[in-house]
């Protein structure tokens, strides 16, 4: 197998950044040349779009994972995706206090936010998430306005 295959094959799973394919075809033995050969075959037919997979990344984490904008700028930069097709990417996420909101309440909508305990391990549980810190203590000031 080429590695054009290769690549081809790995993308035809799923949708991969550029990092991604570069690291797994070298990792399967291929020469550097052979590998850049494979990525430009696979850009030249738009199987590999790094504006795409951002896109489809941070869409996928805001309505399925309900991720912040920190946690999936980071993880987008493991992935080697550039810092303006990130920006770009991120900029279609309108208001994340409103989901942040909302899933606070789905998941923790009984909790006693006046509990310290309670309070940290919701605050913490949202930090790893990836929003910011403001946003969490707005969101809980509102869950405790509710009770």
């Amino acid at each position: 197998m080429t590695a054009k295959d290769y690549a081809v094959k790995l993308l035809g799973f799923c949708d991969r950044s550029e990092k991604e394919i570069r690291e797994k075809i070298t990792k399967k033995g291929y020469s550097e040349t052979e590998c850049e050969e494979a990525i430009a075959f696979c850009r030249s037919y738009g199987y590999l779009d790094d504006g795409r997979y951002a896109e489809h990344f941070v869409n996928d984490s805001v309505n399925l994972k309900k991720h912040g904008k920190a946690r999936i700028k980071m993880e987008l930069r493991q992935k080697g995706i550039d810092e303006s097709l990130i920006e770009e990417a991120i900029s279609s996420i309108e208001d994340e206090s409103e989901m942040l909101k909302s899933e606070m309440e789905r998941r923790f909508g009984g909790y006693d936010f006046t509990d310290k305990k309670v309070k940290n391990k919701v605050f913490n549980f949202f930090m790893r998430r990836g929003f910011s810190a403001r946003d969490i203590l707005n969101a809980m000031n509102a869950e405790e306005d509710y009770e």
